[in-house]
């Protein structure tokens, strides 16, 4: 129903969650039919990369509610910056190649009822520095912006 108007923008929260993969694929064709036939913008919200993989066309990686780094889909498939952003892509788990163990990223998430300080990654980054200590701005790179230290050219 919400469709019947043609909206500008969509926002999709978790759209495919808890759906088997025929249904998933079903679903993501509507919507990639959506925003091709009608110029549509949809705001996807999903913790599966598989979909926006399929769909994004730009993508906004967050981490304990804080985004962390935002660009080009292909850039950041293909050359991830923040260290959170290369764990998860990492990870995703492929049919080809030779890929065999589960890679997982170490420690816990920061506890979200607490105040934070500095980079909200920094105890589980494999890459931590003093400086991350203090909260990372969202840094310009050549592919998009990520909030690390490692990409400060000061």
């Amino acid at each position: 129903m919400a469709l019947l108007l043609k909206p500008e923008i969509v926002i999709a929260d978790e759209p495919t969650t808890a759906l088997d993969m025929l249904m998933q694929a079903q679903i993501i064709n509507v919507l990639k039919r959506l925003k091709e036939e009608n110029g549509m913008t949809i705001v996807l919200i999903t913790h599966d990369l598989a979909i926006i993989s399929e769909i994004a066309d730009k993508i906004g990686i967050m981490y304990a509610g804080q985004l962390i780094e935002f660009g080009k889909a292909s850039e950041i498939f293909e050359n991830p910056k923040h260290p959170y952003t290369q764990a998860l892509i990492s990870a995703i788990p492929t049919i080809h190649g030779n890929k065999k163990e589960v890679l997982f990223i170490r420690g816990n998430p920061p506890d979200l009822t607490q105040p934070l300080e500095g980079c909200r990654f920094y105890e589980r980054c494999p890459h931590a520095m003093d400086i991350c200590r203090k909260d990372p701005p969202l840094i310009n790179s050549d592919t998009g912006f990520t909030r690390c230290w490692l990409y400060d050219k000061r």
